[in-house]
């Protein structure tokens, strides 16, 4: 009979073991999926932000130039130089007027051909490279301006050897088109500024091929396969001068159904398994045929998914270590009854031996009790676990808004530093001076939310010292700022000036404010009024802090069990229930109390009593 109720038992323990291995498992796999959704979405959103700061960049260059062919075009002695009837002094004039435009506009060069493509006077005339006497028939952008279209076209210089961005207007004399102003741009300073971020900056033209990108080694590579017509077409225009044009080192890529490229693996050297990933954001510049992609390395969510791992694995390690606890105390609970039962059958049959057994007895007690004590403080390293866990896990779900938080910021920073520097090159230093001071502001709240982050995590000591409840409260809601916006949270502080101080540690007592305050923000979810009221006063020796909220309060009933482990009245999945006993735990560990009641405002009522420090 012994037998098989431990060959029962040692079914029953190993059923547990594997059904606790497979539960373990299914939560982690779910961690690591939602959490890198999560990451994914966070930094999709970001990048789409981002690109969009990069095409109005390009947009806002490109449209400095657009409109001066035009402007040049109505200029009456470019006339006379295309019907050939301008002397040799006035077509100087023209190339030094030309000069002096392009100066001023800050244009790479400025030239005018004749309705042959041929270049009768430039910008660079005094250059060894001058583009006089060369003939640009065969490019699209002198085509198009002659069957009188504005044009714009990206090409490698055969002259220059440059790479640039040419405008081209018509110049019209008596309704025919004589000739074609044409205005070249340099792109290199876009790429400098593109380098100074932490992303990859891509613009790719109609055929795929990469002429503008942040990483020069990517130029005049195709992130497509080029065909015969698009290589004959190529060819034609001498787009891309003598150039060899080469794929880009994918490993490997994902489109969506609009044959966008959604995330990229690229080779960073000769190994293919060096290859690094990459999240792609697309743009299309329809003016100028363009598409301008940002690849953002996907490292973040690896460490994102890590740290999530990291944090679930503790809560599960925490929860088994309590449940084993649980059951080894139970069975040997079982075991000692069982032991009592037979030592009573023998002291009834052997009176003999009485005193030689309760010696035994006696001994197993010491050992049972030496034992309850382990039992004791391997339990409290359990709960300091728990604590941080739950500090950890809070600060989990706090993560968005923290980033929301610092994203603010950091998105207006950049635009007060790039006004700052175009105010300082226009000579407007008072209006620099402001943006700067603004900038100074933002990084200094930045300073706060951080400083709070690092101070909230950090695993405190648990000694005790003087600590100013207006300063722990005043972190705490700098932490949930962006819960209380996002739910509407009304928040009323009637607390007494000054602040009280407690005998307390200040990292613990915004833990205990954290877990109250997010309970009442869980309990005010169907609440039409969502309002928080936080009260002190003091009583002799002692500080009543009052937290109140408008939730659906704790029925009389059930408060008795509030502050139990493991015990919560949320749905599954919802909370552990181990926030309030960690509070009850951490308030205790002051010295003080923590009490349940209703509230005027018509929820919960919860009041923590401390030590007035003297």
């Amino acid at each position: 009979m012994d037998r098989l109720k431990q060959l029962t038992r040692s079914q029953i323990s190993l059923t547990l073991v594997i059904s606790g291995v497979v539960f373990s498992a299914l939560v982690l796999w779910q961690t690591a999926y939602w959490t890198k959704q999560v990451a994914i979405d966070d930094i999709r959103d970001r990048s789409k932000n981002n690109l969009t700061l990069v095409v109005s960049n390009i947009s806002s260059e490109l449209k400095r130039y657009r409109s001066q062919p035009e402007l040049i075009s109505a200029d009456e002695k470019l006339i006379p130089a295309l019907l050939g009837t301008a002397n040799t002094q006035e077509i100087q004039a023209l190339n030094a007027d030309l000069k002096r435009i392009n100066d001023v506009i800050d244009a790479s060069d400025i030239y005018i051909m004749d309705a042959t493509g041929n270049t009768i006077a430039a910008s660079n005339y005094q250059k060894e490279k001058t583009f006089i006497g060369k003939n640009f028939e065969f490019r699209p952008y002198f085509n198009l301006a002659m069957q009188g279209q504005r044009s714009n076209y990206f090409a490698y210089g055969i002259t220059s050897n440059k790479r640039g961005y040419f405008f081209s207007y018509p110049v019209r004399h008596l309704g025919k088109i004589i000739g074609v102003v044409a205005v070249k741009i340099t792109v290199e300073r876009l790429e400098e500024k593109w380098r100074e971020s932490h992303d990859e900056i891509l613009v790719i033209d109609d055929y795929g091929i990469v002429f503008l990108a942040s990483d020069t080694s990517w130029h005049y590579r195709y992130l497509r396969s080029l065909s015969d017509d698009d290589t004959q077409a190529l060819a034609d225009s001498f787009q891309y001068g003598e150039k060899t044009l080469k794929p880009m080192p994918i490993v490997n890529q994902t489109r969506d159904v609009n044959d966008s490229v959604l995330s990229l693996s690229l080779e960073r050297g000769e190994i293919v398994s060096d290859a690094r990933d990459y999240l792609v954001e697309q743009v299309d510049m329809v003016d100028e045929g363009w598409k301008v992609l940002l690849l953002v390395k996907d490292e973040e969510v690896g460490k994102r998914v890590k740290l999530a791992m990291m944090v679930a694995a503790l809560v599960l390690a925490s929860l088994f270590l309590a449940v084993i606890n649980i059951v080894q105390r139970r069975r040997r609970s079982a075991e000692r009854m069982a032991m009592k039962d037979a030592h009573s059958l023998e002291l009834e049959q052997k009176v003999k031996n009485r005193t030689k057994e309760l010696t035994q007895t006696n001994e197993l007690l010491e050992a049972e009790v030496v034992e309850r004590k382990q039992a004791e403080s391997a339990l409290r390293d359990t709960q300091a676990g728990l604590v941080q866990a739950t500090k950890l896990a809070a600060l989990g779900k706090m993560s968005a808004g923290v980033s929301h938080e610092l994203n603010q910021p950091l998105a207006a920073i950049r635009s007060y530093s790039d006004n700052a520097k175009a105010f300082i090159e226009r000579g407007n230093v008072e209006t620099a001076s402001d943006n700067l001071q603004l900038i100074s502001e933002l990084v200094d709240r930045m300073d706060r939310i951080i400083k709070n982050l690092r101070t909230y995590a950090r695993d405190e000591s648990i000694s005790m010292r003087p600590v100013v409840v207006a300063e722990v409260l005043n972190d705490t809601l700098i932490l949930m700022k962006e819960r209380i916006q996002t739910e509407s949270i009304d928040i009323i502080n009637n607390m007494t000036e000054p602040s009280p101080v407690v005998v307390a540690g200040d990292v613990r007592l915004q833990q205990v404010f954290v877990n109250l305050f997010s309970n009442a923000f869980d309990s005010m979810r169907s609440s039409d009024v969502r309002q928080l009221q936080i009260s002190t006063h003091e009583q002799g020796d002692t500080v009543h802090i009052s937290i109140s909220d408008t939730g659906t309060g704790v029925p009389q009933a059930l408060r008795e069990h509030v502050f139990d482990p493991f015990y919560s009245t949320k749905s599954v999945g919802e909370g552990m229930g181990l926030g309030l006993s960690i509070t009850y735990g951490i308030v205790d560990q002051f010295g003080g109390k923590i009490l349940i009641g209703d509230s005027p405002l018509g929820g919960a009522l919860f009041t923590i009593i401390l030590k007035k420090s003297t």
